[in-house]
């Protein structure tokens, strides 16, 4: 069974003023490396996803990760919001069983939170759910998502992510509890890094 895991980082950063992706955190590492590295501790196929334009960029990331299982992919419609980049992303890995959606400005995530995810997906991997984490009853990232909404996923646009995929199919989303900000603490001006 492969549970892959999408990393978002298609954004304009907008609010950030740079390119937040490229900036650094206190260990010294850039945002999305440290986004990029909670998902390949953990998954064997990872798919960065990076705005059009950005084949400089994704050359860069793929010499500084050689690992096995990573890809980089530039979305033709991430201009048009994170709807349209989860779509254009989902065409790319068709033959995973579940796709797990990291957003590329959360690099705060607890490697444990991870793991109690994928295990609970493999729990109840016959219910084909969507896996949520929640802090205090706050829903956050990642989420993993059953191979039977991929179809769903790749009709997204606009700016709001896969909500309305969640929404329709609530009665097989799984919310998990867990005791990490991170799943809600994202990077959206300097001052949050």
């Amino acid at each position: 069974m492969t549970i892959g895991a999408i990393v978002l980082a298609a954004g304009s950063s907008r609010r950030f003023g740079d390119d937040k992706r490229k900036s650094l955190l206190s260990a010294g590492t850039t945002v999305l490396a440290t986004s990029i590295e909670q998902a390949i501790d953990r998954f064997d196929a990872v798919l960065v996803v990076l705005r059009f334009g950005d084949r400089e960029y994704a050359n860069e990331l793929a010499l500084n990760f050689s690992t096995p299982g990573i890809s980089f992919f530039c979305a033709p419609d991430s201009a048009k919001g994170m709807g349209h980049s989860v779509a254009n992303a989902i065409t790319q890995v068709k033959d995973w069983d579940a796709a797990t959606i990291f957003l590329g400005d959360m690099p705060f995530l607890k490697p444990e939170t991870i793991s109690l995810l994928v295990n609970k997906y493999t729990e109840s991997v016959g219910q084909e759910p969507i896996i949520i984490p929640t802090k205090d009853g706050t829903p956050g990232h990642p989420v993993i998502f059953h191979k039977r909404y991929f179809a769903d996923i790749g009709k997204l646009k606009g700016d709001t992510g896969a909500r309305a995929v969640i929404e329709a199919n609530r009665d097989r989303a799984i919310e998990v509890p867990v005791n990490d900000e991170g799943i809600t603490r994202d990077i959206d001006t300097a001052e949050d890094i």
